[in-house]
């Protein structure tokens, strides 16, 4: 059951963690066992259990569940799980930045949790910092998990630090639907295909149809968002804090997006169903593969997305759920380790209440298949209760973009609603492209090297 602790409460907590050296694995830490740096000794409960304690910002079922299954699992171990707030509880204002302070001012001190949740954390930053534990040795080295049962794709993303920082709790897709009806007589080269080349196949099916749009209920602003985060890194430089966007490319970008509005092909509006040629939406579980993709269309296409020609292709993007991390100084790196690989391992990917798609390939599949004998027998049903006539190609074309799907980077929200401000400055003609590029130049700069 998870704990209820006031803001001092979990801070004292934390501040009871020991700190620095880590244990190396195997069998783990002894109870009472000193801290070779402090000299203190390792929290225990009453019955000589090392105490781990997690840090999340809000409970919910699956941590409840997680804490029951690990400690059943471990009985050696007292996973303590440290809610700043409880499901359901009225969002105070103030309140996220409170915990990010709280965790903040724990690991600066030396003094973190021994697990920490980095979902509302700035994950990058505390990687910059040495804050969190590389897993990469953990897991290769941990004989109970097969690698070739992951999606390594999710678990081991693109940035420059390399390594294992977090292990997601699960994961959605960012996938890019056609109406395949309308676009079987388009010639779409999916590893080529730009922008431009999306606003021309849509001027062509749209002649003599004007309540026909590329895209419906997507306002230009995500649009430039959506496309500078699968461009992320051709404008944004982490390691030498400089950003990109005063650049004639952006600057086109932002005219580029503003022209298809301007020319009807994309509209910012709500309409029905059947008025658009693709969709950008997130499938969240195996039954959105067909659940999602149906109610947008009778005759749904997976495509990749287009992109710039700097990039060889966009694949589905990987958005994923809570991810979880090791404090890089804590004293039962072992029991924390036991824990992220019973949450990699099938029995903790089973837990009812985890959400979003499974890390591991074959719980994922075995649910894909279930839905698409469904299908063929004729018995499976979308949540309205409709029948859906679907092909089991498109499964299979499922699971081979899952596959491609781009590893996820460590993306800052702050640099991205930045974006978003700025380029809406622009779109509502309060500024011109080359104003907003700038200012959107300078604040995350600014950003970048606070």
């Amino acid at each position: 059951m998870i704990k209820r602790l006031g803001l001092t409460v979990v801070l004292a907590a934390i501040m009871m963690a020991a700190t620095t050296a880590c244990s190396s694995g195997g069998e783990g830490t002894k109870a009472g066992e000193k801290n070779a740096v402090t000299g203190e000794k390792n929290k225990t409960t009453e019955n000589g259990k090392n105490v781990l304690t997690l840090s999340i910002f809000e409970s919910t079922p699956f941590y409840t569940a997680l804490e029951k299954k690990f400690e059943a699992k471990h009985p050696n171990i007292d996973l303590q799980i440290q809610a700043h707030k409880q499901a359901g509880e009225e969002s105070k204002s103030g309140e996220l930045e409170e915990y990010r302070q709280l965790i903040n001012t724990a690991l600066l001190s030396g003094k973190g949790p021994d697990v920490l949740e980095l979902g509302l954390l700035p994950a990058e930053q505390y990687v910059e910092k040495g804050f969190l534990l590389n897993m990469e040795d953990l897991m290769n080295k941990d004989e109970i998990l097969k690698q070739d049962n992951m999606y390594m794709n999710v678990l081991k993303p693109n940035k420059k630090e390399g390594g294992t920082y977090a292990i997601p709790t699960g994961f959605s897709l960012r996938a890019f639907i056609g109406n395949g009806e309308m676009l079987k007589s388009s010639d779409i080269n999916e590893q080529t295909w730009t922008w431009q080349d999306f606003a021309d196949i849509v001027k062509e099916l749209k002649q003599g149809k004007d309540n026909l749009y590329g895209m419906t209920d997507y306002t230009p602003d995500m649009l430039v968002q959506e496309m500078t985060i699968d461009s992320y890194s051709l404008y944004v430089d982490k390691a030498a804090k400089k950003a990109k966007f005063d650049t004639p490319e952006f600057v086109a970008l932002l005219n580029q997006v503003n022209n298809m509005y301007d020319e009807g092909l994309m509209t910012a509006e709500p309409a029905e169903l059947d008025k658009q040629l693709f969709y950008s939406a997130v499938i969240s579980e195996p039954s959105d593969v067909i659940n999602v993709t149906h109610t947008l269309f009778d005759h749904p296409r997976l495509l990749q997305k287009p992109h710039n020609k700097e990039q060889s292709s966009t694949t589905m993007r990987i958005i994923p759920s809570s991810e979880l991390a090791i404090w890089a100084k804590t004293p039962l790196q072992a029991e924390a380790w036991k824990l992220l690989s019973f949450l990699l391992s099938e029995e903790g990917q089973l837990i009812p209440e985890r959400s979003g798609f499974s890390l591991l390939k074959s719980v994922n599949e075995q649910k894909l298949n279930e839905i698409k004998e469904q299908i063929k027998a004729g018995t499976y049903q979308l949540p309205d209760g409709q029948f859906v006539k679907a092909e089991g190609e498109e499964i299979t074309r499922f699971t081979q973009l899952l596959e491609m799907a781009n590893p996820h980077l460590l993306l800052d929200g702050k640099v991205l609603a930045i974006v978003s401000e700025e380029s809406h400055a622009y779109f509502s003609g309060q500024k011109s492209a080359e104003e907003a590029a700038r200012l959107i130049q300078n604040r995350v700069t600014t950003f970048l090297n606070e």
